[in-house]
């Protein structure tokens, strides 16, 4: 519907324009239009919390909607009563390391003063046996430790990966905004129980707007891109600068439905114009007149 109001109310322009002289400048008419920031829920649950409405205005980083956080909340204090357990079970394992290798120790050095002793014929190779037995399951007995504190070690790294997932997920169920805008469409309400990648708001983009204007093939030849705009609203007032970031590369009929047949004929390009809108005043669908090359 817009569109073609769009549409009609320059064409009219261009009908006018023809009749009452070529202007120096080209220009035209059209409705300040946004960007859109479609956001959806990255977690599932029930929507405890909605802050939003049609119309509102939101800021960056403003929480839009609260999905029940209390499962998530309860499984990270699960996994972070288990990660207390690890931890007290690897400074276990540690102490038994090294209880293993002072034992590893007192073994080998008890073989090797036997060894001394055996070659000067003052012990027995059956005690050499022995000790040599023994110095081998104390070397055993260290390396299991060590092993165990290895395996202590990599579940902590996997309870942390998923503390750490728990966490994210818990940040999802705080739907926070991308961008500063207005709310054009809301698609959730208090109560709900959403899936995962469910729409939640469109948030139109208010710091930069844009504007389509069409311009007859005499005043669209010496426009480019990167070219300077000076837009003005309806009523007058504030002027804003804006610069050419498209145009069209075929030309377009003019709407068959408000032309004679005669004028059916005439050929329009399409211009688009960036905006800068840091204070917001232009608003999404308002009136403004595009003066280009300004």
């Amino acid at each position: 519907m817009r569109a073609s109001f769009t549409l009609l109310s320059l064409t009219m322009m261009l009908l006018i324009a023809g009749c009452g002289g070529e202007s120096d400048q080209a220009g035209g008419s059209g409705f300040v239009e946004a960007n859109d920031v479609l956001v959806s829920a990255e977690t599932g649950g029930r929507i405890i919390a909605q802050r939003f409405d049609e119309g509102s205005a939101i800021a960056v980083g403003d929480t839009l909607a609260i999905i029940d956080p209390s499962k998530v909340e309860l499984e990270i204090n699960s996994a972070e009563a288990n990660r207390h357990t690890l931890t007290a079970s690897l400074e276990a394992a540690r102490l038994q390391v090294a209880k293993a290798r002072e034992t590893e120790t007192f073994a080998r050095s008890e073989r090797d003063r036997v060894a001394k002793l055996l070659a000067s014929g003052s012990a027995t190779r059956k005690q050499m046996d022995q000790l040599e037995h023994e110095a081998n399951l104390a070397t055993n007995a260290r390396q299991t430790t060590v092993a165990n504190v290895e395996i202590i070690n990599a579940q902590l790294t996997k309870l942390d990966a998923d503390i750490a997932r728990l966490r994210r997920q818990l940040l999802d169920a705080y739907v926070i905004s991308p961008a500063s805008g207005v709310v054009t469409d809301e698609y959730i309400d208090e109560g709900e129980t959403v899936m995962p990648g469910k729409a939640i708001a469109k948030i139109a983009r208010l710091d930069t707007v844009w504007v389509k204007v069409y311009l007859p093939a005499s005043k669209f030849s010496s426009i480019k891109v990167g070219d300077k705009a000076t837009i003005s609203t309806e009523g007058g007032g504030s002027t804003y600068a804006g610069s050419v970031i498209w145009t069209s590369s075929e030309a377009e009929f003019t709407p068959k439905n408000v032309q004679t047949e005669k004028s059916r004929t005439n050929l329009v390009y399409a211009v688009k114009v960036s905006i800068p809108n840091q204070d917001g005043k232009l608003k999404v669908g308002m009136p403004v007149f595009v003066t280009l090359g300004a």
